[in-house]
């Protein structure tokens, strides 16, 4: 069962961008000649590579066989998108010298299945992302949906500000109903009217999410479906509850026309704003919320990413002993890996995750734009490290 992972000293500023790479292997068939009791019998040649077929060559005959000739050889399977090697033909019959028994001849066997060809799509299907036809295998998806941090409220620092809001990633994209696909930047991946505070406009981490995602696999396309609401908690995502159409609206638009990687949520600091059994039953809020989204979306196993409490968070909300609902929460947040299957925890400390006070609010819990970026790398190292990010 997996619990929160302690991604200490494991997170570089520069992630090495991952190329996939295809290879095509030749496939072939041959034919083996009819056995002679001077030697064992000689192998035809083999057939041409995958791409054309191969035809495979007699085998040469047996100088004054003994023995029956051995049946030829099976070509081997093409790895291109050419086609099946054919069967080799049999070896001819031995001669038979003085006293000896006319060799009988050798049985071709069949020719290598053709080989699939790894640049072809799987299912066939294409998706338009900004004037780019993208095979379905080369769209990926992540649903985020959350509380004010997923909404963004991250400032600073300075210098972070053009990877958040300047050019986009040419890979890096959110869909929204409505507007369809478009670049991903902030504040528009997830915000809420909450994202312009004190004159200066904000972020959230689903353009980061892209971002890094794309730094890791920049032959694929990383899409965000993304909705944030202040002080949002998990039984309003519920079906039916004021927020899950809204959430999936975009989601239900293109579930068949991407592959998904995975559900990223923050929630667990907001319970506090319903009632006592929003904190109780936060795990099995959590399960059934998780289920419905996998039901819509037919995928019983996509990986669900859900945040810890905010570790660094200051004030009224601090991760402390001697504060209620932290000591109240935090055991429900850690226990949702048990409920909820492929399931993991984020870890928001070892080391913190930046936070800042943006004015905005007096519970000081909300992510820097620094610690939106450090908390993007943490989250694709925890699906790397259980096998979640295969592309």
């Amino acid at each position: 069962m997996k619990t929160r992972t302690d991604l200490s000293g494991t997170f570089a500023k520069g992630l090495v961008a991952v190329a996939v790479a295809f290879a095509t292997a030749s496939g072939a068939s041959c034919g083996v000649s009819g056995g002679s009791t001077g030697g064992p019998p000689s192998t035809g040649a083999a057939g041409a590579s995958a791409g054309t077929g191969g035809t495979a060559q007699a085998g040469s005959t047996g100088s004054g066989g003994t023995s029956s000739g051995a049946a030829g050889v099976s070509g081997a399977a093409g790895s291109g998108p050419g086609a099946a090697g054919s069967t080799g033909a049999g070896g001819a019959a031995g001669n038979g010298s003085s006293g000896g028994t006319t060799g009988a001849a050798g049985t071709g066997t069949g020719g290598g299945a053709a080989g699939a060809d790894a640049g072809v799509p799987l299912s066939g299907i294409m998706v338009n992302i900004g004037g780019t036809m993208v095979a379905k295998e080369n769209a990926i998806a992540f649903l985020n949906f959350g509380h004010s941090n997923m909404a963004g409220r991250g400032v600073s620092l300075a210098t972070t500000r053009p990877y958040f809001f300047g050019a986009p990633d040419p890979h890096g994209w959110m869909y929204h109903s409505g507007a369809g696909f478009q670049p991903a930047v902030e504040p528009k991946t997830a915000g809420d009217s909450g994202n312009e505070v004190n004159g200066m406009v904000s972020g959230g981490p689903s353009t980061a999410l892209v971002k890094e995602a794309a730094a890791l696999a920049p032959d694929k396309y990383f899409i965000t479906v993304g909705f944030g609401a202040g002080m949002a908690y998990c039984s309003q995502f519920l079906p039916g509850a004021l927020y899950y159409d809204q959430m999936m609206k975009g989601a239900r638009e293109i579930k068949d026309k991407v592959t998904w990687a995975g559900i990223v949520v923050m929630l667990g600091i907001t319970e506090r704003h319903g009632t006592q059994a929003d904190i109780t039953n936060y795990p099995q809020c959590m399960n059934t919320l998780i289920t419905s989204i996998r039901t819509e979306l037919n995928l019983p196993n996509l990986p669900l990413l859900l945040n810890d409490y905010e570790m660094g968070t200051t004030g009224p909300l601090a991760p402390v002993p001697s504060d209620a609902f932290f000591v109240a929460i935090e055991p429900k947040i850690l226990m949702v890996p048990s409920v909820v299957s492929n399931a993991v925890i984020i870890p928001t400390d070892k080391p913190i995750i930046p936070i800042e006070d943006d004015l905005s609010t007096d519970d000081d819990h909300h992510f820097s734009l620094a610690g939106h970026e450090e908390y993007a790398r943490r989250l694709l190292q925890t699906m790397k490290d259980n096998g979640w990010f295969p592309w």
